[in-house]
């Protein structure tokens, strides 16, 4: 999660909103904003990279389903001589 691109760009933005509110440049409500909208693309791209992650757990594990090919199993007879 720490290497994507999204994460760092959303910390920065927070960071950014919270110094500008610090030092005077911007007011509570536009400081909010920004924090809240920053915090929102941080965990949208987690969930989305989850879900896509899962998706191919589970296409890699249909394909190891359907790649499996199970012989039925001979009986055999064994006669007493």
């Amino acid at each position: 999660m720490w290497k994507s691109k999204t994460v760092w760009a959303g910390l920065l933005g927070a960071l950014g909103a919270i110094s500008a509110w610090a030092t005077g440049e911007a007011t509570l409500a536009q400081m909010l904003q920004v924090v809240v909208t920053s915090v929102l693309a941080i965990f949208l791209r987690h969930g989305v990279q989850k879900t896509q992650d899962a998706a191919e757990d589970a296409a890699e594990a249909a394909a190891d389903a359907a790649s499996v090919v199970t012989a039925p199993k001979k009986k055999v007879i064994k006669k007493a001589i």
